[in-house]
């Protein structure tokens, strides 16, 4: 689910220049969901997104980790020497019915491959609710403690892992985890399941084909963004684990499927959105965050996917720091 850049037109051109001149709400604390609802209002989707765009890019937060990302994307020099971890994906939803939507991870494990990293794909329900998804996660990881490992999530599967991550069964479950790339995660949940629950019709209607189908309900209700769900609570990662989130902002021309041109429009009146996730979402989001203008929910096409991804891996094999963690060997116990 990302990742669908297409060359920046005269007339996105003149939309980023207008978002980048305009002299109200300079800094990026400043675009909260209610003022992103509102200048979506008065000046529509397209601009807000492209304001929310440029003040990531000015913040003095998230600018030098996005001008580096962009560096190691054109840069023309061999990667750097691949962190001793393995990359795991964790994927998305409908991996298994819908592999061309990118859920499966095959391009994040083809470009992994090619750096000589091991990769492996955690089993999810393809599927499943938040929580059966959180649960198969932790099952995963008490089988497999002994590698360090970087995993990367595609869009739900974002939600299923910070689940599992927040579980109070988790204590030094992840302490294997030497970095999390988010790909398109709606780590809050998607304001298209409250959609879904918001009408009468509409959840009937969806309730019926999923009993139908024989699939669970919840996952459409725990997917839910509003106040009593308990992805909408603030998110906070441990210390020790690095998180990279990864999140498209596209206008309504880039959205590529005629369904993901519904959910955008959905969304639109509650602000920017990549079809899934409210893009104000991700300003309170722990770690470091790389928008990418123009994309969407999905995975195309794939070679803007493997370079992005292929720079993210050199990113983090440049972080002296995390290549210690994955290569220092824990001593065994002294025998009595």
């Amino acid at each position: 689910m990302l990742f669908r850049r297409t060359q920046t037109s005269q007339s996105e051109s003149a939309l980023l220049q207008r978002a980048a001149e305009w002299n109200q709400h300079r800094s990026l604390e400043s675009l909260d969901d209610q003022t992103l609802w509102r200048i979506t209002g008065q000046h529509g989707v397209d601009f807000a997104t492209a304001l929310l765009f440029d003040r990531f890019q000015k913040s003095p937060e998230h600018k030098g980790f996005i001008e580096r990302i962009d560096r190691l994307r054109k840069s023309d020099l061999p990667p750097r020497e691949k962190i001793p971890a393995k990359v795991i994906v964790v994927p998305g939803a409908l991996y298994l019915e819908r592999p061309d939507m990118g859920g499966d991870g095959k391009i994040v494990r083809r470009v992994a491959e090619s750096l000589s990293y091991e990769t492996d794909l955690i089993p999810l329900a393809s599927f499943g609710s938040v929580t059966k998804n959180a649960s198969l996660i932790r099952a995963w990881f008490k089988e497999h403690s002994k590698d360090k490992v970087i995993l990367v999530s595609l869009s739900k599967g974002g939600s299923d892992l910070r689940t599992a991550l927040e579980s109070n069964e988790t204590i030094g479950l992840f302490d294997n985890v030497l970095a999390w790339i988010n790909v398109c995660g709606p780590l809050n949940g998607s304001r298209m399941a409250d959609w879904v629950m918001a009408n009468g019709v509409r959840t009937l209607f969806c309730r019926t084909k999923f009993y139908v189908q024989s699939r669970d309900f919840r996952f459409i209700t725990e997917l839910c963004h509003d106040l009593n769900s308990p992805s909408s609570a603030p998110f906070s990662l441990k210390p020790s684990m690095r998180i990279i989130n990864v999140i498209g902002f596209p206008l309504a021309r880039h959205m590529t499927t005629r369904f993901s041109r519904f959910c955008h429009r959905s969304l639109a009146r509650w602000g920017p959105n990549d079809g899934t996730t409210a893009l104000s979402d991700v300003c309170q989001w722990p770690g470091e965050i790389y928008p990418v203008w123009g994309a969407d929910h999905y995975f195309r096409p794939e070679n803007v996917a493997s370079n992005l991804i292929m720079a993210l891996f050199d990113y983090l094999a440049e972080d002296a720091s995390l290549f210690c963690r994955a290569s220092r060997r824990e001593m065994a116990p002294a025998l009595a």
